[in-house]
């Protein structure tokens, strides 16, 4: 398991730049890679244990009283979202954490979650105050799930898909439902044909096509063209859309605590200095000088995908934040 995150370590991060969120003010509720799956996929990497226990890893109200501070610094996202580097379902205060948002401030609340838990009542009824709920669906049978997602063996692809289907019968707010392709595993028509009826089931509001943009965490997870994306994304369904790039406009700001804002940010996710740039409203030319002088330094690394440099805060020193 992964060990408990330290006092000091911000549990707020950004806001980052999100393909399908705009300016998404981060809330990681549960320590680092403490998830259900170990998806070939991940941008932060192996998951060294799965887990499906359910507790408070963190305690609510330290989680409420950094996003509080974080808001009433002046921070205006487009949306609070919980997610982070982990699994948050698997954090048993996740609907007072929820509701505790909902009270402080009017942005509206996002969760992002994999859909293993939602076979459990209790954890759809905990999710019900959300705004959006953005489940993932990337398998569509128990083989591919084995493929893909590598779950914690009390997980099943049935419940997982069935799971979804029911908290679609008790939400009513807003499904954006996420199928990741990936080259030579799911990317074929067939495979579009057989997540119809998963997704007929689901009845999502939006289904987001998404594939290996940033490094993942098995390299021969790869990448589909944007042309080839398209096409399967109009096999898949007419409600299906690729996620297009984020592109948010820069603001003035000073540089306090810049390194650490940002090693925080890409201790969740690899970032081109762009999206760190565009995510936490600084100057482009600060934060290539901040990457350079971190990657120098060996506190941060890098690695080119797809003619793109991203910027990666490795396992071992994001555990120590």
């Amino acid at each position: 398991m992964p060990r408990d995150r330290k006092t000091t370590t911000s549990l707020i991060y950004g806001p980052v730049p999100s393909r399908r969120l705009g300016r998404s003010l981060g809330v990681d509720i549960v320590p680092y890679k403490t998830c259900t799956y170990d998806c070939i996929y991940c941008q932060i990497g192996r998951t060294p244990q799965t887990t499906t226990e359910r507790k408070p890893y963190i305690p609510a109200e330290q989680i409420i009283s950094e996003l509080q501070n974080k808001l009433r610094s002046g921070v205006r996202p487009d949306y609070v979202t919980i997610g982070g580097s982990g699994e948050p379902c698997l954090h048993s205060g996740i609907g007072e954490i929820i509701l505790r948002i909902r009270e402080m401030t009017d942005v509206p609340v996002a969760v992002l979650t994999n859909g293993a838990l939602l076979w459990s009542p209790e954890v759809r009824g905990a999710l019900l105050p959300a705004d959006v709920v953005l489940p993932s669906l990337d398998a569509f049978d128990a083989h591919s799930f084995q493929k893909i997602n590598r779950p914690h063996p009390d997980i099943s692809f049935e419940s997982v898909a069935q799971g979804i289907a029911d908290f679609r019968s008790v939400y009513s707010g807003r499904i954006w439902l996420e199928i990741f392709i990936i080259k030579g595993v799911n990317d074929t028509d067939d495979a579009m044909a057989a997540f119809g009826p998963h997704i007929a089931a689901i009845r999502p509001d939006r289904i987001h096509v998404n594939t290996a943009v940033r490094p993942p965490a098995e390299k021969y997870a790869g990448q589909v063209s944007q042309e080839r994306l398209q096409r399967l994304a109009e096999k898949l369904d007419p409600r299906a859309e690729v996620i297009a790039e984020f592109s948010g406009q820069s603001r003035e700001g000073h540089e306090a605590d810049m390194n650490q804002e940002i090693l925080e940010m890409l201790s969740r996710r690899p970032c081109t200095a762009q999206d760190i740039a565009a995510g936490l409203g600084l100057p482009r030319e600060a934060v290539d000088r901040l990457v350079t002088e971190l990657a120098s330094s060996g506190t941060i690394q890098t690695r080119r995908s797809r003619g793109r440099l991203y910027y990666f805060r490795p396992a071992e020193k994001a555990e120590d934040l």
